[in-house]
């Protein structure tokens, strides 16, 4: 997953999950369980060491795997194909939700754990200037989600 905070990343993996075998990873969620919120960015290294043994446990039990993240610089999707690539998984599909900044902040606003819209005007545009690389990058496959 690709995308702004509040472009609709969680929903679109939740179905996608539903329906391609999979198991959400989501940096979220990891957040929350080790810190008790998924607002403290904490230590990136248990982060990613929990997120390679949640790919590692989807591996063994025959399923695919989607990254639930923001992923909006081009290192961060790097790093998700290498490690996706290092289980075993040979398709690498990015989905980019491209949503407008407005549509974003509007669904941040409605949350309970919100971003600061600083954040998510930063991320937004950082992943704008960005969307005619991901088409070049090592996906197998890419689409994207307006």
């Amino acid at each position: 997953m690709v995308g702004a905070p509040g472009s609709g990343k969680s929903t679109h993996a939740a179905k996608l999950a539903q329906t391609e075998n999979a198991v959400i990873v989501s940096g979220d969620d990891i957040r929350a369980e080790l810190y008790g919120d998924a607002a403290i960015q904490g230590n990136w290294v248990e982060i990613h060491d929990e997120i390679e043994r949640q790919v590692a446990d989807a591996v063994e039990r025959g399923k695919n795997v989607i990254l639930d993240g923001t992923h909006y610089k081009h290192a961060y999707r790097n790093e998700a194909i290498t490690l996706l690539r290092s289980y075993g998984f040979e398709s690498v599909e990015a989905v980019v939700l491209d949503a407008s900044l407005a549509t974003c902040l509007a669904r941040n606003f409605t949350r309970t754990r919100n971003v600061p819209d600083y954040v998510v005007k930063q991320i937004h545009s950082t992943l704008q200037c960005g969307l005619r690389t991901i088409m070049t990058e090592a996906f197998n496959r890419f689409h994207f989600v307006y």
